[in-house]
């Protein structure tokens, strides 16, 4: 960690990101780590955050083979006690924030029942309370400025049902409701909210062993977007200020349309799911007649 002064000038970056003071949760991998590279490209400060050291050092030194002028930081946002820790060490090293971005997140593939509750409870934390955490830390300053930007990265779950994620769909709905009720609140500040709402992404994020269980067809041909795409998308609802940026658009539209049309989309929507979970349980229960074969 330590401060770095910038050898740009304000021509070589988008003049909306120069300067700026970004700070990213989860920015050890995935769209975190290609919003880190890509706000700096731009003639950002950046500071990326992760709860796990040797692939924070890892993400460090690779994104500077690209971009050397990128921090990293130590942090679980699990525990306000290091996110003050983060908080001080910004505004020492770098004497402002501008965007922080709500990064962090991660998801099983089991349903509700077959999760314990320090499971549930700890998908609420990272997922939700992490970001409200990490909020309330850097909003004082912000607000003392009348300036900033909140932008939390969200999640199709968080529009539609998509399970057996429930947990994390609740989570994820939290996120969109709590950004659109605080950008009413935090307006007369002049602290801007935004929340950011990606399809299936190509990242590591269905790393944990629960995603072994998902039909293989349906991991090899999902229409996954890149970590490039997302990362594009939230630079550009930064820049037009919008409240809602649906990565692709098209799934907007699908929002939608379960809300507005739910008597011709529900149905639909009630059948792939019900198969969905119907194929989950079949798995589970040979999952378990295997376990108690071998025993």
């Amino acid at each position: 960690m330590g401060r770095w002064k910038s050898v740009r000038t304000p021509s070589d970056g988008d003049p909306v990101f120069f300067g700026k003071v970004v700070v990213i949760t989860g920015g050890s991998s995935g769209i975190g780590k290609q919003l880190a590279k890509d706000f700096s490209i731009h003639g950002a400060h950046v500071i990326i955050c992760s709860s796990q050291p040797a692939r924070l050092k890892e993400a460090q030194a690779e994104l500077a083979r690209i971009e050397s002028q990128i921090d990293a930081c130590v942090c679980d946002i699990r525990y306000t006690d290091q996110i003050i820790q983060l908080a001080e060490y910004v505004l020492q090293q770098y004497g402002q924030v501008d965007i922080l971005v709500n990064n962090a997140g991660y998801a099983v593939y089991r349903p509700f029942e077959e999760s314990s509750l320090d499971e549930v409870l700890d998908l609420l934390d990272v997922n939700l309370t992490g970001a409200m955490r990490c909020t309330k830390v850097f909003l004082p300053y912000m607000i003392a400025h009348r300036s900033g930007r909140i932008v939390n990265i969200s999640s199709i779950g968080g529009e539609t049902i998509v399970t057996p994620n429930a947990v994390y769909c609740a989570a994820k709905h939290g996120m969109v409701a709590w950004t659109k009720a605080i950008r009413y609140e935090l307006a007369p500040f002049n602290v801007k909210v935004n929340v950011v709402i990606p399809g299936h992404t190509k990242t590591n994020f269905h790393d944990h062993s629960t995603f072994r269980r998902r039909d293989p067809y349906r991991r090899k041909n999902a229409r996954s977007l890149t970590v490039e795409q997302v990362s594009a998308a939230v630079l550009d609802a930064i820049r037009k200020d919008y409240i809602v940026t649906y990565v692709p658009w098209w799934q907007g539209l699908v929002a939608w349309a379960l809300n507005a049309l739910p008597f011709v989309t529900v149905p639909v929507w009630d059948r792939i799911t019900q198969k969905r979970i119907a194929q989950l349980y079949e798995q589970i229960e040979s999952e378990r007649a295997s376990g108690l074969a071998k025993k």
